[in-house]
């Protein structure tokens, strides 16, 4: 152990789970792999008894939190590095014209380097002989991982800046012993804001002061860390002291909620570390110095090549570092641990030696297991990193449809990892590039691991649903996921139900290639029936139909590692036993036998022929088609002239009838006007003699009747074809007259 890690080495150590009591009231924590110890204040201090108020402002100070020694803070900027934004910073400090913002907010992603950007600017102040009082939270020190100490803090290196505050201060914490104990903007104003002011008005104290917050994402307590920013936001903005506060943190939800409110967003400018200061040209300048460094003093330097390391490895950190120092700085501690071998080093980092009982990434584990541990809903959360992880779709909107959710709910999901991971400008993207190697490694993640192949299998299943229910939507192919899969019931009851032909691949579709692996991986899997079993050749017998109707062209992919010769075969009978032609259907069989022209020119031969039989069932399709429309006319032709043929039969018979009637009753006539004209004779040749004919007109009634009788049922019969002749209307009045007389 490294005695120049403990502030009292010669203190006894109890051990208590992972940390280490220290016998005179100290605390041992164990960060990174070192021993850190945090002593207490010897003795109880007691706010009531407070009789000295320099003495009981001492007992309240966090040493650690603007003077810290320990291994575990981060250090200054490498020389040379963060230049650019190191002189903006100062700039702002240093502003000559009048000031708008008050206040700076310094923010980037979790081991981007806030803390030693700061560091650096606390030095750069007191190069320029400016006041400034700072405070270094830190998560896993309770001594300043919270805000008890803060102002007291703030106000011992005040009185140091500016001694001048020291009558005004000390009376006042005589005056209430108990300030140390009220609530943080009672303190402000109390021992800060309000001496500042009085300070003003008794002195020509016109210097620029300046108030530094390091991590405030690391303070316990959410509540206070909106209060302070507040607080302090607020003070400066009254512009009733040259006083200005220089916050630096992570873009974590509750602290950008505060800088983005009205009152504190109007005095406040936003720096945010991104790649427009050009971070890798940074990190590059400092692993080549590190790597020199090495090179020139390790014990074990005659065992590195001149050119180590390689330029390649250089760049592969970068990458891996992602504009965040931290991850460089961490490769950089491990490979120059004194008692190992830098070259071995570096291929455990790489992934290329095995790591054994080492620890390359410690701290950094360390640093992604507290932010993962503030997520609320852990499963919803690693359901949508898997996806990221495992997909090449990155997009969020894409994320939500798949899911089913709503954009906002991905939204929600992510919010507590804001400082790992950006998803508000486009795509999901991981900050650190190291993050995923964390979370797909169980021994560094723990509880918070992503097991690929258990992943894999539940993103496969989700894929098969969502095929089924909306088809292709232009992203995730078939192939994804699935090469990684276990072979469970679950995904075997997706597989044997997926038919492409069902599917609507409007919107995209999958290559030749990604058909091939997707088969393959089904292939392996082995369902309870061995591998290659019948989810695999039901599977290949679909694919395989499915693109010789949409793509042929991507079967000679598939056919490169898989047997689809029987299924081609298989469907070349199906094909051409629906041919009309059976000479087309020899020659087809006799082109399908021909191999010694080569595999090419075989299929190019039967392709063409192929398409000249279908050209030529098409045409007698058509021309059947012609024919039965032909004789659907000609069909109907006959029937209108048989119909034609039957009305015309019709009225002949119709008109003859007339004929006969019209005779008939003609007769009638004559034989009335015959009988007529015979009894008008013998009533002549009576009344000549003077008598009248016995039973004449018995025999006329009875005539007339009959006579009557029969031209009424003529009249009936003619009724049914036409109107009654006149001849027939005639008699009929003759008959009238008759009777009538």
């Amino acid at each position: 152990m490294n005695s120049r890690l403990l502030s009292n080495p010669s203190s006894s150590l109890q051990q208590s789970g992972g940390v280490f009591q220290a016998s005179r009231g100290g605390t041992v924590r164990i960060h990174g792999g070192q021993f850190v110890q945090h002593n207490q204040a010897q003795g109880s201090h007691n706010c009531h008894d407070a009789d000295d108020g320099l003495k009981h402002l001492q007992a309240h100070v966090a040493t650690t939190a603007f003077d810290s020694g320990q291994h575990v803070d981060a250090p200054k900027c490498h020389p040379n590095t963060r230049q650019a934004v190191l002189d903006e910073i100062m700039k702002w400090i240093v502003l000559a014209v009048a000031r708008v913002q008050w206040v700076l907010w310094l923010n980037g992603a979790a081991g981007a380097g806030k803390s030693a950007i700061g560091r650096s600017i606390v030095e750069l102040c007191f190069q320029r002989n400016i006041p400034i009082a700072r405070f270094f939270f830190f998560r896993t020190d309770s001594t300043r991982n919270n805000i008890k100490p803060l102002v007291a803090t703030l106000v011992h290196q005040l009185l140091q800046s500016i001694p001048d505050l020291t009558p005004i201060v000390i009376p006042r914490i005589q005056r209430d012993s108990l300030i140390f104990t009220k609530s943080l903007e009672t303190q402000f104003e109390y021992l800060i804001f309000d001496p500042l002011r009085e300070l003003k008005r008794q002195s020509s104290f016109l210097r620029m002061l300046v108030l530094f917050f390091d991590g405030v994402d690391e303070c316990d307590d959410h509540t206070d860390q909106a209060s302070l920013i507040r607080i302090v936001a607020n003070f400066v903005g009254s512009n009733s002291f040259p006083l200005i506060a220089f916050f630096a943190s992570r873009t974590e939800s509750q602290i950008s909620t505060v800088f983005r409110s009205s009152a504190v967003a109007k005095v406040t400018r936003q720096l945010a570390l991104d790649n427009n200061y050009l971070p890798d040209d940074d990190i590059r300048l400092f692993l080549q110095d590190s790597f020199m460094d090495i090179k020139n003093t390790h014990q074990f330097r005659s065992l590195l090549p001149i050119d180590w390391p390689g330029a390649p490895d250089v760049q592969e950190i970068i990458i891996k570092s992602s504009g965040q120092f931290i991850y460089a700085s961490v490769v950089v501690n491990f490979i120059s641990t004194p008692d190992l071998h830098p070259g071995q080093q570096l291929e455990i980092v790489r992934g290329l030696r095995p790591c054994g009982e080492l620890t390359p990434f410690a701290q950094l584990d360390a640093l992604y297991r507290h932010i993962f541990s503030q997520v609320r809903d852990i499963e919803g959360t690693s359901r949508i990193l898997a996806w990221s992880i495992l997909s090449q779709y990155k997009d969020l909107s894409f994320c939500a449809e798949f899911f089913e959710l709503q954009e906002a709910d991905v939204f929600v999901a992510l919010a507590s990892l804001k400082s790992v991971i950006d998803y508000e400008h486009g795509p999901i993207h991981f900050l650190h590039a190291s993050l995923p190697d964390f979370l797909l490694d169980r021994t560094r993640s723990q509880e918070f691991y992503i097991d690929r192949a258990t992943w894999s299998t539940r993103l496969s299943i989700r894929k098969f649903k969502f095929l089924a229910l909306h088809g292709h939507r232009g992203y995730s192919d078939i192939d994804d996921y699935i090469a990684e899969a276990e072979a469970t019931p679950a995904l075997q009851e997706c597989v044997l139900s997926f038919d492409p032909r069902q599917i609507d691949w409007t919107l995209g579709h999958t290559s030749g290639r990604g058909w091939a692996v997707y088969l393959s991986a089904i292939q392996q899997m082995d369902f309870g029936d061995g591998v290659g079993g019948c989810a695999y050749q039901q599977q290949l017998n679909v694919v395989v139909r499915y693109l010789s109707e949409s793509t042929p062209s991507y079967l000679n992919e598939i056919e490169e590692t898989h047997a689809i010769a029987d299924i081609l075969a298989q469907m070349d009978v199906e094909y051409f036993s629906t041919w009309k032609d059976a000479s087309a259907r020899q020659k087809w069989q006799n082109i399908k036998s021909i191999n010694h022209l080569g595999a090419d020119v075989s299929i190019a031969i039967q392709d063409l022929f192929r398409s000249e039989i279908e050209a030529r069932d098409s045409d007698w399709t058509a021309r059947e088609a012609d024919l039965r429309r032909v004789l659907n006319q000609e069909k109907e032709v006959a029937l209108k002239n048989a119909l034609a043929a039957e009305r015309e039969a019709h009225d002949s018979e119709r008109r003859a009838r007339d004929v006969e009637i019209r005779e008939e009753k003609a007769a009638i006539e004559r034989r009335w006007l015959d009988r007529e004209a015979e009894i008008r004779r013998e009533e002549r040749e009576a009344t000549k003699n003077q008598r009248r004919v016995p039973g004449a007109e018995t025999h006329l009634e009875e005539l007339g009747s009959s006579e009557h009788r029969k031209a009424r049922e003529t009249e009936v019969q003619h009724e049914e074809w036409g109107a009654l002749p006149v001849a027939a209307r005639v008699i009929r009045s003759r008959l009238a007259r008759l009777f009538k007389s």
